[in-house]
């Protein structure tokens, strides 16, 4: 096998890094393991596909300069926070070409929400499934808040923020013994409707979080603008933790205003976050929180 023909089998290119190899790696050895779909008739070449997948990946490796020492195992790798209030199941969507497949139930446990393997929306999925089963088993009315605020809860038990943000955030810069992550935002509202003709991009901005919101603030006036917005609902539970974390650097910009419909304004944000290389979070345990909700 040459190393041209081993990032095709993976669907990798050279421009991938470590992680983005060894994530197309795992999945491949899902789409083709036997019990990614239980009840599903077995392919004898799935075993060919997997033994290829795997060479596949010892080639880069080897052509790296880095040992493959991983031997093919069926599991699901992520870190589990053994004080989570409950297991989940954990997705996987495959994808032959454009077509998407049934998903495929992977594994069971308490497993913190890893951005490299599990696709967010699955995740909040799996989280909801978890949060409604124990709902029944409580023999509790899941009336809308309820579930919501467990929810909420639990999706804090099975997110490393510092981790998560180091593998979705868009890395700018080393800065000595921290690393610079942006993340983008935008401030929606009426409040932003009648600033924004004062409002200029570039213009530095504080911000804070407020009652579970992130509010950002002019540095220099202090005028509030309003709270930020994510298109990514993963950032909710990513940015808004770190926020309240004392040893991580928080800065942030305007990149840019659009006019949209009704007359209001769009503010859109840059948000940097610089977090020390040896920060390490530590999982939240809501326990005792979420038995008060079930009660």
């Amino acid at each position: 096998m040459t190393l041209k023909e081993a990032y095709k089998i993976l669907g990798a290119s050279k421009t991938d890094d470590d992680s983005e190899i060894k994530a197309k790696y795992k999945r491949l050895l899902f789409l083709y393991h036997p019990d990614s779909a239980p009840g599903k008739e077995r392919n004898p070449e799935d075993d060919e596909k997997i033994r290829q997948v795997i060479e596949a990946y010892r080639k880069i490796r080897e052509s790296e300069g880095k040992t493959f020492i991983e031997k093919y195992e069926f599991s699901w790798d992520a870190f589990e926070n053994s004080k989570a209030f409950s297991e989940r199941n954990i997705y996987v969507q495959f994808r032959i070409y454009d077509e998407a497949l049934p998903l495929s139930k992977m594994a069971r446990g308490r497993f913190i929400w890893d951005p490299d393997m599990e696709e967010f929306s699955l995740f909040s999925k799996s989280v909801l499934e978890s949060c409604k089963e124990i709902m029944t088993d409580y023999q509790v009315a899941p009336d809308p808040d309820r579930v919501k605020n467990i929810f909420h809860l639990m999706m804090q038990e099975y997110v490393l923020p510092a981790d998560a943000a180091r593998k979705i955030g868009n890395k700018l810069r080393d800065d000595g013994e921290k690393e610079v992550f942006q993340f983008t935002g935008f401030i929606s509202d009426e409040a932003s409707n009648s600033r924004a003709a004062a409002i200029n991009t570039d213009t530095p901005l504080n911000i804070n979080l407020r009652e579970d919101r992130a509010v950002a603030e002019e540095m220099v006036s202090g005028r509030i603008l309003g709270n930020v917005s994510f298109d990514e609902d993963a950032l909710y539970y990513v940015i808004l933790p770190l926020l309240e974390d004392p040893e991580i650097e928080v800065s942030a910009a305007i990149t840019g205003i659009d006019k949209i419909r009704c007359g209001k304004t769009r503010i859109h944000v840059a948000i940097a976050l610089a977090i020390p290389r040896g920060l390490t979070d530590k999982p939240v345990v809501n326990g005792e929180l979420i038995k008060g909700l079930l009660k």
